[in-house]
């Protein structure tokens, strides 16, 4: 546990002690804002839930740009070798990673606090709402992030991490579109949709927690951190 937490710590640290974290994490935000409250002052509604989805999709491209170099840029700067003479396997420096990431990512969301207060005292939504909103948000975003880590750990290039996690992450979101839905057999929409873990996420932002999204939400992160896992042995061979 004390090497998992050694890693995480050391991966926290590194979007911090460059611009690069702050530059991230503010230009998201800053265009979240921009293209949310724009519509928000035309349509004179505040509503949580274009937010959130306007944010989960720019997770789409914003978390793998931050999860590329994850295991990618370990191997490129031959600093692989070295964690490997450590004494800590595969699953720790999966884990590790994964969480230091993930603290990151909390971090940014918790950017959003200011937007979602502002929207409160405006529209006074249920605190339901907001902290539905939050978790689905909060799961949305891991699952992206395992995601990432694992296309992170295919290649020494981050850029092939970084366009194959998003490749797959809009495709994944417009797996939950009903102008895609519209276009397949009835009777595989229920199938297709339930794949698609915008769609799922956006049941949280309606405050409708279910517990087979929850469990979808948690599959979908151990099995990418597994697949992570046995990446690193693959390649460690």
């Amino acid at each position: 546990m004390r090497d998992i937490l050694t890693i995480a710590k050391k991966e926290w640290r590194s979007y911090f002690t460059s611009p690069v974290g702050y530059v991230f994490a503010g230009l998201l935000m800053l265009v979240v804002n921009w293209m949310y409250f724009g519509d928000l002052f035309i349509l004179g509604q505040a509503s949580l839930g274009p937010y959130w989805a306007v944010l989960g999709f720019l997770f789409s491209i914003f978390v793998p740009a931050i999860s590329m170099n994850l295991i990618a840029e370990e191997k490129k700067n031959s600093t692989w070798e070295l964690l490997l003479s450590l004494p800590i396997n595969e699953v720790e420096l999966a884990v590790g990673k994964f969480l230091g990431c993930g603290l990151y990512l909390l971090f940014v969301i918790a950017l959003s606090i200011p937007s979602t207060v502002t929207l409160y005292l405006l529209g006074k939504p249920e605190l339901g709402l907001i902290a539905g909103g939050y978790l689905g948000i909060i799961l949305l975003g891991l699952a992206y992030l395992a995601l990432g880590m694992f296309m992170s750990s295919l290649s020494r290039q981050a850029i092939v991490g970084f366009l194959g996690s998003t490749v797959i992450l809009i495709v994944n979101n417009l797996l939950g579109q009903e102008l895609f839905l519209a276009r397949i057999p009835t009777a595989m929409r229920e199938v297709v949709g339930g794949l698609s873990l915008s769609l799922r996420s956006s049941n949280f932002y309606a405050g409708l927690v279910g517990i087979n999204d929850l469990v979808f939400f948690v599959s979908w992160i151990f099995i990418f951190i597994t697949l992570t896992v046995m990446s690193l042995k693959m390649r460690d061979k």
